[in-house]
């Protein structure tokens, strides 16, 4: 008997501010039924059909229910707590509820460049074949974790700047020139296993 699963993706995006990732991510997503995105910035609250939620019980609520959902989780307080507790969320909700898209912005602001810290070491490590699909953004993956950029299963790599320019070409093996010669709103899609590599530009 063989057990069949349909796994999610954890799709590692990078770039500078203001570079395209969210808007591009927006776009792969769009006909997604079910987000939870994490929000610092409060910019995917702003988005259409998006419903932000401030609180650790309005978040439990909303991916408490299998139906379509589009939550952009925007926390104050300790944002390392809170960002461990959306994790936790999330794994749950796409346990036991239903299969989603998790969306997590500004990494570097809530991990380190070591191993993925708790409940996000668990969603990256295990999240994906529960149905899980993961967009791990962040400008400095220098400062982000490790876990997710070494165990990613697509790449998006828009411009970059200073020593995150090497630090990715190192990590993801694309040349450095490749990723030095983007122009702004242009990003390398990159899958790691099959080697398979498109560069395009951000369509507005």
């Amino acid at each position: 008997m063989t057990l069949k699963t349909e796994d999610g993706r954890l799709r590692v995006v990078s770039g500078a501010s203001r570079c395209g990732k969210t808007t591009q991510v927006a776009k792969e997503t769009a006909s997604e039924k079910r987000i939870c995105a994490w929000d610092p910035e409060d910019q995917w609250a702003q988005l259409p059909g998006y419903r932000k939620v401030t609180t650790r019980k309005e978040l439990l609520a909303a991916m408490g229910t299998p139906g379509r959902v589009r939550v952009a989780y925007v926390a104050g307080g300790d944002i390392k707590a809170e960002f461990d507790f959306w994790c936790g969320v999330v794994m749950y909700a796409g346990r036991y509820i239903a299969p989603l898209v998790a969306i997590a912005e500004e990494l570097a602001d809530v991990t380190t460049s070591s191993k993925a810290p708790g409940n996000w070491g668990i969603l990256i490590r295990r999240g994906l074949k529960r149905g899980i699909t993961i967009y791990a953004i962040s400008q400095r993956w220098a400062e982000a974790d490790k876990t997710a950029i070494g165990n990613a299963s697509e790449y998006l790599l828009f411009t970059s700047r200073g020593e995150d320019v090497d630090y990715i070409a190192r990590k993801t093996r694309v040349p450095i020139d490749e990723i030095e010669s983007l122009k702004p709103f242009e990003f390398i899609r990159y899958d790691p296993v099959t080697k398979e590599k498109a560069r395009t530009k951000l369509r507005f």
